[in-house]
């Protein structure tokens, strides 16, 4: 496998994270006046054009839904942007990668390649983000697997080993696409589906 064929898989891999298709669990609701409103005799009535806004605002979505049929990973929309936050952070990895290797710099692929390989923090955020989805957090841990084979071949300066370990954990990204997408839903929707409770936090990464 050549250079520039790693950097074609790269570049199709980034093409899939980017446009990473998003459901709305939440979409199609159509929102309710304050009980308050109704009540009183004396507001104007709420129009049918703004009563309906949510559910034609979501359209476009519920059609792209329907026609998507990976399956869904729920997820609460802090996580959500986490999970994708983190598909960056990895593209990232794999451009240092193979930038190191054109370069034969084996401590600067070894380095990259440190970013997306197996650790426990890694194995706690694929359980945390597959929760809701069976297999998902299987695949998950099999890409970072994977990548731990990037920093091995990197020690023993074998370009060839680093680029078929790469195009592994390629394979890896690209075969989880291909089954699942993100599916963005409110906590209780979140809480039905998983049985957690848990309110994201803020700071990205955080997957307590």
């Amino acid at each position: 496998m050549t250079h520039a064929l790693l950097r074609h898989r790269a570049s199709l891999l980034l093409g899939a994270m980017l446009t990473f298709p998003v459901a709305f669990a939440a979409c199609g609701r159509q929102q309710t006046a304050p009980a308050a409103a109704e009540e009183d005799p004396t507001r104007a009535p709420t129009s049918v054009a703004t009563s309906h806004a949510p559910a034609t605002a979501c359209a476009p979505l519920e059609q792209l839904a329907a026609m998507d049929t990976r399956r869904p990973v729920p997820l609460q929309p802090m996580m959500a942007w986490h999970q994708k936050q983190n598909m960056m952070e990895h593209l990232v990895a794999i451009q240092r990668i193979t930038d190191a290797l054109a370069r034969e710099d084996w401590e600067g692929v070894a380095a990259a390649s440190a970013l997306i390989e197996s650790s426990p923090q890694m194995q706690q955020m694929c359980h945390h983000m597959g929760a809701g989805a069976d297999g998902f957090t299987e695949l998950a841990l099999d890409f970072h697997r994977r990548a731990d084979a990037i920093g091995v071949a990197a020690r023993a300066q074998d370009g060839t080993a680093v680029l078929r370990a790469t195009s592994s954990a390629l394979e890896a990204c690209t075969s989880c696409h291909a089954t699942y997408r993100q599916d963005v839903v409110d906590p209780a929707t979140w809480e039905a589906r998983t049985g957690s409770a848990h309110a994201p936090a803020m700071t990205h990464g955080d997957a307590r």
